[in-house]
């Protein structure tokens, strides 16, 4: 047998314990699915086949669905038949459908508990496996009280109040009493009114020229700011330019100024007037 020269030991130990390692998942897989189905009781499901099979020996006819159902019962009970019998003494064991005996526990009974509990027997088609059957379950809610009770009670409680009632606290009857006090004329019931849903198909009017005034750019929000001293003081080149731009009211001394150097510039003008003169030359 000629020796492979392509042979990588490495590799091949790989290959192995790959699938090594995929035959003991699906082991795992297997047992966990035995243990499933192993907790079913297969009494349970034998018993819902029956029922359905019933019908038809009965001369009825099982829905498309009712046959469906039937179909998947029966794989199932199979299925669990086979886990059990896979799992051997390990499968969990069912109560048996027996007479109850005497002095038998019945603390793993699920559901809530009758009011005659030790007298009735329990029954034993539950699929709640052995370890689940000691875990005690807790009292019934007491039964609610019987209407007529209930309003003999009321009727006690408001002739006592009644009775310990000052009549100084009663608000005079005004011509609506009868006979005497706690006997006062049914007032007549008012008409309530049903609420209705109007839906209206009203344009939506919009102002907007109110918007328009109520809308400021935030340069001219800052501006304004500068005017009112806030966010810092103004140099005297930035508040001529805010005067310009008409942010500032124009200052009182300015007006002065202008008009107190009107008439220097009339004198001025006046003193700068030339007067010409004649003068005749002496001849030689």
């Amino acid at each position: 047998m000629p020796k492979e020269r392509n042979f990588n030991p490495v590799q091949a130990q790989r290959k192995a314990d790959k699938a090594k390692a995929i035959k003991k998942g699906k082991a795992d897989v297997t047992a966990k699915r035995n243990e499933r189905l192993a907790k079913r009781n297969p009494v349970h499901i034998q018993k819902q086949i029956d029922d359905l099979k019933a019908v038809t020996a009965g001369g009825g006819k099982l829905s498309h669905h009712e046959e469906q159902v039937l179909e998947g019962l029966e794989k199932e009970l199979k299925a669990v038949q086979k886990a059990r019998e896979t799992l051997g003494d390990a499968a969990p064991q069912f109560r048996s459908s027996g007479p109850r005996r005497d002095g038998d526990n019945d603390r793993g009974a699920l559901g809530k508990r009758r009011r005659d509990y030790d007298e009735v027997e329990l029954s034993s088609d539950s699929d709640v496996p052995e370890d689940v059957h000691s875990i005690p379950m807790p009292r019934d809610t007491p039964p609610p009280i019987p209407k007529e009770v209930m309003d003999r009670w009321w009727a006690k409680r408001r002739a006592k109040m009644n009775e310990n009632k000052n009549a100084n606290l009663e608000p005079l009857g005004g011509g609506n009493d009868r006979g005497g006090r706690g006997e006062r004329q049914a007032s007549t019931p008012t008409p309530v009114a049903e609420a209705k849903t109007v839906y209206e198909s009203k344009p939506m009017v919009r102002d907007l020229r109110k918007e328009a005034v109520a809308f400021v750019p935030s340069v001219v929000r800052h501006k304004l700011d500068k005017t009112q001293g806030k966010g810092g003081l103004m140099e005297p080149e930035e508040a001529d330019r805010l005067e310009k731009e008409g942010y500032l009211p124009t200052s009182h001394r300015d007006t002065e100024g202008a008009q107190s150097t009107e008439p220097d510039i009339d004198s001025s003008k006046a003193s700068r007037q030339v007067t010409l003169e004649e003068v005749e030359d002496d001849e030689d």
